[in-house]
C-alpha cells in the first residue's frame, strides 16, 4: 500500500532544513503533499487569532519557505496554495491535501506529518504493518516533546500521555471532519496506540515561539518565559513555560533538562 504524507504550513524553513527533514520526507513517502499559507480562525481551531501581517506576505511564508518550495520541485511532492487570500481555516487546509490524495489514490496509509514532527523510516514502517495486522483504521501515538534544545517535555501535555496525537489513518477515500483533533469523517475507529515515538520539535525553535505567542489566544508572555525555561538545568512545572492561564498549565507535565536532542 502507497504512503502518503500531508502537511500544513508556514514559515517553516527551518523544519525544512532541520535534520535534513525535507529530503528524508521526500525519500520515505510516494506522495508527501504540502499546503502552505496562512489560516483564519474558524472551524475546529476557532480559538485562533487573526492572523498578524508581520508573519505573511499575500497570504504566503515571510521567511523563505515560499521560495524553498519553488526551488526545489520534486515529483513526489505537490505543493497547494490559496488563490490570493487566507486560508478558511485549518480544515480547509487538511481538506484540500486530501482533494490531491483522491486525485492519484483510492486507499493508502495516510500520514499527518506536522513541520516540527520527524520520523523515522523504521517508525513508518513498523506502525503500518502493526496497524494493518491489527485491521485498525487509526494510529495513534506519544512523542518525545522538545521545548528547547536541551528541554524535553513529560506528562500529559506535550508528550501527549493521555490525549495521544492522531497521525496515521488507513485510508479509503475520506475528507476530515476536523483538523483539531485530526477525525476522519464516518470512520475513524478501531484506533490503537502504536508504540513508536516520533521527535515533535513543538518549541524547539525562538521563530515558533514568537509566532504561537501571536497566533494563539491566551500565550501572553510566552516568549519571554520560554527564554527564562532554556536556562533550565532541573526539572520544572509545564507554567514555567505556558504560565497560568491555559488549561495544560494544570496537567501532570514537567520539563526536564536532557542532553538527548
Amino acid at each position: 500500500m502507497k504512503r502518503v504524507a500531508f502537511t500544513i504550513l508556514l514559515n517553516g524553513r527551518h523544519h525544512l532544513e532541520h535534520n535534513n527533514f525535507f529530503n528524508e520526507m521526500l525519500n520515505k513517502f510516494d506522495l508527501w503533499v504540502i499546503v502552505e499559507g496562512v489560516a483564519n480562525p474558524g472551524g475546529s481551531t476557532s480559538w485562533c487569532r487573526e492572523p498578524d501581517e508581520n508573519f505573511h506576505k499575500n497570504f504566503l511564508s515571510v521567511d523563505g519557505t515560499t521560495e524553498f518550495l519553488d526551488n526545489n520541485k520534486h515529483n513526489k511532492l505537490v505543493v497547494v496554495r490559496p488563490d490570493n487570500r487566507a486560508w478558511i481555516s485549518k480544515d480547509e487546509q487538511v481538506n484540500r491535501a486530501i482533494k490531491v490524495v483522491k486525485e492519484r489514490f483510492n486507499e493508502c496509509f495516510l500520514w499527518q506529518v506536522d513541520v516540527d514532527e520527524q520520523w523515522s523510516l523504521e517508525q513508518l514502517e513498523e506502525a503500518e504493518k502493526i496497524l494493518k495486522e491489527k485491521n485498525g483504521k487509526t494510529g495513534c501515538f506519544i512523542c518525545n516533546y522538545f521545548v528547547g534544545k536541551n528541554q524535553q517535555v513529560f506528562g500529559e501535555w506535550g508528550e501527549c500521555t493521555i490525549d495521544t496525537y492522531r497521525r496515521l489513518w488507513h485510508w479509503e477515500g475520506e475528507e476530515f471532519e476536523t483538523h483539531e483533533p485530526p477525525k476522519l469523517k464516518g470512520k475513524n475507529g478501531p484506533g490503537y496506540l502504536l508504540p513508536q515515538r516520533f521527535n515533535h520539535y513543538s518549541y524547539y525553535f525562538e521563530q515558533d515561539v514568537k509566532f504561537k505567542e501571536a497566533y494563539y489566544g491566551g500565550y501572553e508572555g510566552l516568549f519571554e518565559r520560554w527564554k527564562g525555561v532554556q536556562a533550565n538545568r532541573d526539572t520544572i512545572h509545564i507554567r514555567e513555560l505556558l504560565g497560568s492561564e491555559l488549561r495544560w498549565s494544570y496537567t501532570n507535565t514537567i520539563i526536564k533538562y536532557t542532553n538527548d536532542n
